[in-house]
């Protein structure tokens, strides 16, 4: 967040900085970020969804719909988007048209149509940006060759990514992988999650400029939902250089229609996220109520926390991690609630904070935290057309109802993620 001299002198705690957007000398812009919420139902004249764009009030949290909300996603059944680090650019996957919009973001937080791709397989369903915004990576459900009538094992698709002079970054040609234009992958990918450019020297040094492979590291992962195996969470190591993957540790990808296996999910893994500096990561177990914790080594190999994993609510359905690391969040559909957790910084072991589950409405499906002042919290109610807003202590990590909750949106929100205005686009999150 852009402060002037002034105010940044007093900006010694998270509560400091609160007090110092309050007067009118430090800002005269009270719109601390932008939300945008996907929702999968259209119309019958057009059965194309609709993103919700909402400013967010920077002294309650508040949403206010945009005049442009409720725009065309550009294909049918939105079900994932995400956010460029510099933030002016939001990819959106259509899962029933088979394609990647990508859209940049105007001064007043409204969204505007760029280009559309076609992915390669069918039916894509997550998608995740490298730290340094040079890669995209998208999952399908379906090979070439493979539908829901002939099913058989999805695939990852990596798209190079070119910021021009304006900050607007857009899609490339994908990576060529053995002749196609994606990675195989085993049944069923749902979820994945891209660490942070790592240095292999100071671990607290993230996504910098100068990040080689032989100075960082970086991982992806990817969960996988096939019930024939509950070894559903795959790892790869990341080329910095061309985005490429290598798989790693016990991640085996399997040819044709077997079984490819990695490492223990649980049941059903449904959600996946790694903390800021890589070294812990978190994957939800929509069956088995229940989050898997990962230590991670610094060859990007995860290993279960012993003392987990740590209960959920019913059926758990997305995750995020606040922009300090220190607390994770769990929607719970069945439940209609989030849980809160603090994340123990030596181990990575959750406890849930002192409030526990809190109230959304009906069917959560998506949480995130705006990256601002890193205190708001949203989540997509698919069942409710809803956006739920909660305020987190960056202290304890509970949460409470921000002013005018809920909030209303189209129908079938499905996910949710946010930037800061550009006004306040230089974090101060303590």
């Amino acid at each position: 967040m852009k402060l002037n001299k002034l105010c940044r002198t007093g900006a010694s705690a998270l509560i400091s900085l609160a007090g110092c957007l309050g007067l009118t000398a430090c800002s005269r812009d009270y719109t601390v970020g932008f939300l945008y919420v996907t929702s999968s139902r259209g119309t019958t004249a057009n059965p194309d969804g609709l993103l919700n764009e909402y400013g967010i009030d920077y002294q309650t949290g508040s949403l206010l719909r945009l005049a442009s909300s409720g725009q065309d996603s550009g294909g049918r059944n939105p079900v994932a988007l995400a956010i460029t680090s510099n933030q002016k650019t939001v990819f959106v996957v259509n899962r029933d048209d088979n394609n990647i919009v990508n859209f940049s973001i105007g001064t007043d937080g409204k969204l505007y149509s760029q280009k559309t791709v076609t992915v390669a397989g069918s039916y894509p369903v997550a998608l995740g940006i490298s730290g340094d915004s040079k890669f995209l990576y998208v999952l399908f459900t379906y090979q070439p060759g493979f539908t829901t009538a002939n099913v058989g094992p999805g695939g990852m698709e990596i798209f190079p990514l070119t910021t021009d002079s304006t900050g607007l970054v857009s899609l490339g040609t994908p990576l060529s992988v053995n002749g196609n234009n994606y990675v195989p992958l085993g049944f069923a990918p749902v979820g994945v999650a891209v660490g942070a450019n790592v240095s292999t020297t100071n671990v607290t040094a993230t996504n910098g400029s100068d990040c080689t492979n032989a100075s960082c590291s970086s991982f992806v992962y990817v969960i996988e939902q096939d019930n024939r195996t509950t070894n559903n969470l795959l790892a790869f190591k990341r080329d910095l250089s061309t985005g490429g993957v290598t798989a790693i540790g016990s991640t085996s990808v399997a040819s044709g229609t077997a079984a490819s296996t990695g490492f223990n999910s649980g049941i059903t893994a449904s959600a996946i996220a790694v903390a800021p500096l890589g070294n812990f990561l978190y994957v939800t177990d929509r069956d088995g109520n229940q989050v898997i914790a990962y230590s991670m080594s610094a060859n990007g190999i995860p290993t279960a926390i012993t003392t987990g994993p740590f209960a959920t609510q019913s059926q758990p359905s997305g995750i995020t991690i606040d922009p300090r690391g220190k607390f994770l969040y769990v929607t719970n559909f069945n439940s209609s609630t989030v849980s809160p957790y603090a994340i123990a910084q030596g181990s990575g072991a959750l406890s849930l904070t002192s409030t526990g589950p809190q109230a959304t409405r009906t069917g959560p499906t998506c949480v995130t935290v705006e990256n601002a002042l890193g205190i708001y919290l949203y989540t997509s109610n698919f069942l409710d057309n809803s956006v739920s807003g909660m305020q987190l202590n960056s202290s304890t990590g509970n949460l409470v109802r921000v002013r005018n909750d809920p909030f209303t949106a189209s129908p079938g929100p499905t996910c949710a993620a946010a930037i800061a205005n550009g006004t306040h686009s230089s974090q101060i999150i303590q």
